[in-house]
């Protein structure tokens, strides 16, 4: 029996011809912020997604800095990695100056011992020379093969102390993240030229590759060196995604709280059209109490009903954006598709936002249809 009063309740509101459209706009409002926000977070998190993944590709996902261990228990460490299955490379990482010709540019040099390991954004670059990025080379108007000094005012010369020391090296590639701050400021080439440079055999980092970071921080506080991971050394840039995803919440929830006052007004308008209807179920002997527990039923699983189907209704266009990349972006732009990224965390932000909000308003109204406290007796009479 009480599934049927709520197919009553149902049908009185989408079939009934004295149905008001308060109602109406209140269930759409809720479709529409759940796909919304469902659609946006998809989005945003493609385009976020592909942001980090492109700079995790060239960084890492972390690194141990080893310069305080001798050239033996750096060893050591490698071989607890190998171990461990950790992907990594060794290299020797170094603020320089290079120049070509009359420009110069200060560039972060990773020397990388590519006999270990070669990353894969260097698989298919050219390593005879120096790989360095897009934006650097074009500020130094380099080429192909443009033979490029380094100095490092770190390190000087043996017999004239106030001289930095310099080595040429010509450059034999150029790689591209679509990241200005790695694009413009950083260098690859083989450890040895560094080793040879500075006149020592040493590394000075330890770059992971490896998504599993528990083998790395174990090993890191075994062997007593900092572990820096990709979150903590671009913490502003986590900063600011994060301020963004909160600040996109926030908004939905503005909006949100604008359809949950239209569901006050609209089932409260709802309530004292159905009083008769109440008071004909009381007279066939249905409790007052299941009543009022019907329409809050009623009230709450309308709510939820309306934001999950707009929850299902933005999975499947993300699905339909995903598989077909429909190219909507100029040329120039990194991203020329829309990005998407599935996520069950975005789904459940998008059904709870608006469908806590509405769930409150919604306890809120039938609290003063119950405080009215209606004598369906009295109630009869009138009508009679």
């Amino acid at each position: 029996m009480q599934i049927s009063l709520l197919k009553y309740f149902y049908k009185f509101i989408f079939f009934n011809r004295t149905r008001q459209k308060l109602i109406f706009l209140s269930i759409a409002g809720l479709f529409i912020s759940s796909f919304s926000l469902t659609v946006l977070q998809g989005v945003m998190g493609g385009l976020q997604n592909g942001l980090v993944t492109r700079s995790k590709n060239v960084l890492g996902h972390g690194h141990l800095d080893v310069d305080s261990l001798s050239q033996q228990q750096v060893s050591e460490l490698s071989r607890a990695l190998d171990d461990k299955g950790v992907i990594f490379v060794p290299e020797l990482e170094l603020e320089l100056m290079i120049q070509n010709e009359n420009y110069i540019s200060p560039i972060v040099l990773h020397g990388m011992n590519f006999k270990k390991y070669v990353p894969p954004f260097l698989q298919n670059k050219e390593r005879t020379g120096m790989v360095i990025g897009s934006e650097l080379g074009r500020e130094i108007r380099s080429f192909f093969g443009s033979l490029a000094t380094l100095t490092s005012p770190a390190h000087a010369e043996v017999i004239f102390k106030e001289i930095p020391r310099q080595a040429a090296i010509p450059i034999s590639d150029f790689y591209s993240s679509e990241l200005p701050e790695i694009d413009k400021v950083h260098g690859w080439v083989r450890s040895s030229f560094l080793q040879n440079m500075i006149r020592k055999r040493k590394y000075n980092r330890l770059r992971i590759f490896s998504k599993d970071l528990k083998p790395v921080k174990e090993l890191a506080q075994s062997f007593a060196v900092p572990f820096v991971s990709w979150e903590e050394q671009n913490s502003t840039l986590v900063y600011a995604l994060n301020l963004e995803t909160r600040v996109m919440l926030l908004l939905f929830i503005g909006a949100s709280l604008l359809v949950s006052i239209c569901i006050t007004s609209g089932f409260l308008i709802f309530y004292n059209k159905i009083k008769v209807d109440l008071a004909s179920f009381w007279i066939l002997g249905l409790s007052k109490h299941k009543l009022l527990r019907l329409i809050y039923t009623f009230g709450q699983s309308l709510s939820a009903l309306f934001c999950l189907i707009g929850v299902l209704a933005g999975i499947v266009f993300l699905v339909l954006l995903k598989n077909n990349q429909f190219i909507i972006m100029p040329d120039h732009f990194v991203e020329r598709n829309i990005p998407v990224r599935l996520d069950y965390v975005h789904w459940l932000v998008a059904f709870f936002v608006p469908y806590i909000m509405a769930s409150v308003f919604t306890h809120f109204t039938f609290k003063v249809f119950k405080k009215e406290n209606y004598s369906f007796i009295s109630l009869i009479r009138k009508v009679g």
